[in-house]
């Protein structure tokens, strides 16, 4: 009877096991990265499941591209991601959040795995507001996505329900995004050219990049594969004075060719004509 009763748990264990072997959650498996749970006053499994769900949204469209290892630790004053990398050499990416609060974990790692993702540097920050534009983009893009692939392929079982909230979440987000009605009345170029001087200044003014990230939202969403641009965003430092036409044509020219059009396209939506190139 023993026996028996051993063998049944053996077969059930291994049926566990290719049905999370085979389960979508772990596809593609993300790049190296840790989590310096102190401070947050959860665990760092939980932590890092919550990361994990997040970053793949987005990580899934990113092919064959190598990063740098990361570390997430417990940050105050905002999330951000540090440009010095520590003495292991890891990204240092600071969450300013804690205890079980995985909205909010979602939405700011999803945010810095994106400046991650772009190849973020220390240089001239006259057109950091669109690095910005892609990240709140990002954050919104992976709650939402979340929200869709947890119905049946959530970390945890147990955490199937919490997807309602992570749609609700990126709804009152969405919501707050009052300037967008701005964008609708005078169009994305005019907006722009408003706000330029105030964006080159704070370029993480939320309400600015926040309400123009609602465009993007829509473009990725209908082709989630132009992610994929994103990575060649940063391939060479900006210099300063650099204007927003060299640098979307910087861009353009860095991608791959399945990439231009969707770049070319960002461009025309400010009114920009990118030049003749690669």
């Amino acid at each position: 009877m023993l026996r028996k009763i051993s063998l049944i748990a053996l077969v059930l264990f291994a049926t566990i096991a290719v049905a999370e072997k085979k389960s979508p959650y772990a596809s593609p498996q993300m790049p190296a990265y840790r989590v310096e749970s102190r401070g947050f006053n959860d665990g760092q499994r939980d932590i890092k499941r919550l990361c994990d769900s997040a970053g793949r949204e987005l990580w899934k469209h990113f092919p064959d591209y190598k990063i740098e290892k990361m570390v997430i630790k417990r940050g105050r004053g905002g999330p951000i991601t540090l440009y010095n990398r520590n003495s292991n050499g890891e990204i240092i990416i600071r969450l300013d959040t804690g205890n079980t609060l995985w909205c909010q974990y979602a939405y700011q790692f999803a945010h810095e795995f994106c400046h991650v993702l772009s190849g973020y540097d220390e240089d001239y920050k006259g057109n950091m507001w669109f690095e910005e534009t892609l990240c709140e983009t990002a954050s919104l893009y992976a709650m939402r996505a979340m929200a869709r692939s947890w119905k049946n392929d959530p970390p945890y079982k147990h955490w199937s329900n919490y997807r309602d909230a992570l749609r609700s979440y990126s709804d009152k987000v969405i919501k707050s995004r009052t300037k967008v009605h701005e964008i609708y009345a005078k169009g994305l170029p005019a907006f722009y050219q408003t706000h330029k001087a105030a964006l080159t200044k704070e370029p993480c003014d939320r309400s600015l990049n926040g309400a123009m990230s609602l465009v993007f939202l829509k473009l990725f969403e209908e082709d989630p594969e132009s992610w994929g641009a994103v990575r060649w965003l940063n391939s060479t430092p900006s210099p300063k004075g650099e204007t927003f036409e060299q640098y979307l044509t910087k861009w353009r020219n860095a991608a791959e060719k399945k990439h231009k059009p969707f770049i070319e396209k960002v461009a025309g939506l400010y009114g920009v004509t990118l030049p003749a190139g690669k």
